[in-house]
């Protein structure tokens, strides 16, 4: 690697154990970039100090946060651009623009102006960016997706499919390492959680459900007819309906 060395860091299992395996094999990257969206579940916010301890314990350097800025229209997260607009994230409508948006094009914009990057780009070398596909059939599928995808003057690489990692080996990574294990990397109002986890944000976090319900009452109200809700064939408020008489199950993790 002639370039410099990026983790696009998603503060789940996966991304979390690629850290840890690069510490085991003396790869000290250049940079460790979290994108936020402005809607990560509040146990995502809490385990970023925790993470950023571990790194300044390690040596590694400290996790630089982006977001994208949204400065005509005052939008602070994906959530206030979906009201606004009375519009539900792009997953619902099976796209995948809320990523394009929210994820990756703030790492984009960051490493435009990146002093690193641009030497880097200056040479002829790309920038490397680490991703955290695990070894799993689902994400090595992906894997094949994401290679030709790489952002301007970037080349892609999956550490933990090299490494033979899959989601327990992951896990186990984490453990033994000593810190806790993350919760799943999404946005509390994703339209791929699970009803599980729907019910478990209305238990757990009551003002973050309400904002979602009220995410799908706005579209509503502006005409939303292709799809029924967050949930894209089903409204999260149906699935919560159905299901208050069931327990409340906890989280699964991601990268």
């Amino acid at each position: 690697m002639t370039g410099p060395v990026v983790v696009a860091y998603g503060a789940g299992v996966d991304s979390t154990a690629l850290l840890i395996g690069l510490h085991q094999d003396g790869i000290k990257p250049d940079l460790i970039l979290f994108a936020d969206t402005g809607d990560e579940k509040p146990a995502t916010y809490a385990y970023l100090p925790i993470i950023a301890a571990w790194l300044a314990r390690v040596g590694f350097p400290p996790l630089t946060v982006v977001k994208n800025p949204r400065p005509k229209s005052g939008d602070q997260s994906l959530s206030d651009s979906c009201l606004r607009l009375g519009t539900l994230p792009a997953l619902a409508y099976g796209k995948h623009q809320c990523s394009l948006v929210w994820k990756i094009a703030p790492q984009v914009a960051f490493l435009k102006t990146w002093p690193r990057a641009m030497e880097a780009r200056a040479a002829g070398h790309p920038v490397t960016i680490l991703i955290g596909y695990d070894n799993g059939p689902r994400d090595t599928a992906r894997r094949y997706r994401a290679e030709g995808k790489a952002m301007p003057g970037c080349v892609n690489a999956f550490p933990l499919i090299a490494w033979g990692w899959d989601r327990a080996e992951c896990k186990r990574q984490i453990t033994r390492t000593g810190l806790p294990l993350p919760v799943k990397s999404a946005c509390f109002h994703c339209p791929a959680s699970k009803p599980e986890e729907i019910r478990a944000l209305q238990a757990t976090t009551p003002a973050l459900y309400a904002k979602a319900l009220l995410m799908e009452r706005t579209a509503r109200a502006r005409g939303l007819r292709r799809i029924a809700g967050l949930g894209r064939r089903f409204s999260w408020e149906s699935v919560t309906a159905q299901m208050s008489l069931l327990p409340v199950t906890g989280e699964s993790e991601a990268a």
